[in-house]
């Protein structure tokens, strides 16, 4: 029996698992940046 498929599903889990934690706070970052815009607009807008 060959292990191989095992060997290749557990690195591609592990690059998709490493790569997600590299990108989402990325993306978590320009979220925030959006809705701080958005509220600094609103606040200007208001005054």
């Amino acid at each position: 029996m060959s292990y191989t498929p095992f060997i290749l599903a557990s690195y591609l889990l592990g690059t998709v698992i490493l790569s997600w934690a590299a990108f989402a706070p990325v993306l978590k970052k320009r979220t925030l940046l959006r809705q701080l815009k958005a509220r600094q607009a609103r606040m200007d807008k208001s005054q």
